[in-house]
């Protein structure tokens, strides 16, 4: 008798002890006796503020979603905040799904076995189904999709309209770069007591890419085992350098000191430039009229081409591609939540999305915002950003790219500043960026 009350008690004890874990546990059931499942947890770094539209998406498919709820984690798109990023994918933290922003940050962590082969879960079908282009219009790495679109983003000059009526100045249709030199030029000048650049040459950590409007994603390449430094689209930072030292274009110590080089939109919208490099999601900065108070309106032309009229007609890239991380244990969770990202979470970002269901009047109402006629030319935005003319910009050729990248910048950089001199600077750069293909191979 005594030893049945003993066990009963132990009884007891294990099925409490049952409960108990059973309470520690994040799981899904629907009524007795049904199968009872761990509800898994995603963790998705991207570089968009959450309150510009990825909390919605997290919201969103949390509701659809009971059985793998996201977490959206903001880290800032630079230097800094990408060298996070990689530590923290490093050190096997939870990251299950992030966003990767340039082709040489791509090639460096699919390199590296950072990122999950996704033709391996049927992302094949789905980009030549959903994404605009195909799969022939963004980087692929070894041919391997490890990584998918997520917007698509127009290039283009953002201008202060009022700036150009105020003194008269009429943009030329097909202009050259010395149209925009002599556009800046009457640009530049004193608005109550302040200086205005009629421009900025810099963009994206190193000088407005002509080169890559009029040569593609493989601008950086003549051969396997030669770069293109020595094109004469380079040529073009010359014009650029002197525009700086005239004061027309703001000078790169002012662009450095103040963290300008790779967006500008500060400056443009605080009346400091007149004109600046811009990519077509850049444009919530100015319907952001609480952080960036101004009252003019802003208008729109397309990249100038070189002095002889070469086209250019890679003016747009798919980009703010979404990843998995390869070392991610909720791969098929991960892979749903990336195609609800692309299509059905597309309307909450003000972006252009890459998905091609989406309508293309919803896209404008969304970016330009409620009465955009008070901020933007409205015209001049949908005949420079959706032109149908575009080609995207897709790298093909990624070979030492990352080096070849930091290349450019370190030594444009040194020559900006007046530390190397023009001779050198392209001597340089050329004979690095070589050094460093050939070296890869």
């Amino acid at each position: 008798m005594k030893m049945k009350s003993i066990s009963l008690v132990m009884a007891g004890i294990l099925a409490a002890s049952a409960l108990a874990g059973c309470g520690n546990q994040s799981q899904a059931s629907q009524g007795k006796g049904s199968e009872t499942t761990e509800t898994k947890q995603l963790v998705v770094w991207g570089g968009v503020p959450g309150e510009d539209g990825p909390d919605k998406i997290v919201e969103d498919w949390n509701k659809q979603h009971p059985e793998a709820q996201a977490e959206y984690v903001r880290f800032v798109n630079d230097d800094t905040g990408n060298t996070k990023l990689d530590t923290a994918l490093q050190s096997g933290e939870q990251i299950d799904i992030f966003f990767t922003y340039s082709p040489d940050l791509m090639v460096k962590r699919a390199s590296s076995g950072m990122l999950e082969d996704l033709e391996n879960l049927g992302a094949k079908e789905f980009v030549d189904e959903n994404i605009l282009g195909g799969e022939e219009s963004f980087l692929r790495v070894n041919n391997k999709i490890y990584g998918i679109p997520t917007v698509t983003e127009p290039t283009g000059i953002m201008i202060n309209k009022d700036m150009l009526d105020a003194k008269g100045v009429t943009i030329p249709e097909n202009w050259t770069i010395s149209d925009y030199e002599e556009v800046a030029r009457q640009l530049t000048g004193e608005v109550d007591g302040k200086k205005v650049y009629g421009c900025n040459v810099y963009w994206g950590g190193g000088p407005l890419s002509i080169a890559r409007s009029i040569l593609g994603g493989d601008e950086f390449y003549k051969s396997d085992t030669e770069t293109n430094f020595d094109a004469k689209e380079y040529q073009i930072n010359t014009k650029f350098k002197a525009m700086m030292d005239e004061g027309i274009a703001m000078p790169y110590e002012e662009i450095f000191s103040r963290k300008l080089d790779v967006y500008s939109h500060p400056a443009f919208l605080s009346g400091e430039i007149a004109m600046m490099p811009f990519s077509a999601w850049m444009l919530r900065y100015v319907n952001d009229k609480e952080n960036f108070p101004h009252d003019f309106v802003t208008t729109f032309a397309p990249f100038p081409s070189t002095d002889d009229g070469t086209p250019n007609p890679y003016q747009s890239e798919n980009n703010n591609t979404i990843c998995m991380n390869s070392q991610s244990r909720n791969k098929e969770e991960a892979w749903e939540f990336i195609k609800f990202w692309i299509t059905e979470g597309s309307r909450y970002i003000a972006k252009m999305p890459a998905w091609s269901g989406a309508a293309e009047d919803e896209i404008v109402a969304k970016i330009l915002g409620e009465n955009p006629e008070e901020r933007f030319d409205v015209e001049a935005y949908k005949k420079v950003m959706l032109r149908d003319d575009f080609k995207y910009i897709v790298p093909t050729k990624t070979t030492a790219l990352s080096e070849i990248t930091q290349i450019y910048k370190e030594e444009s950089q040194n020559y900006f500043l007046g530390v190397t001199s023009e001779e050198d600077y392209y001597k340089n750069l050329k004979e690095r960026a070589d050094k460093a293909l050939q070296s890869a191979q």
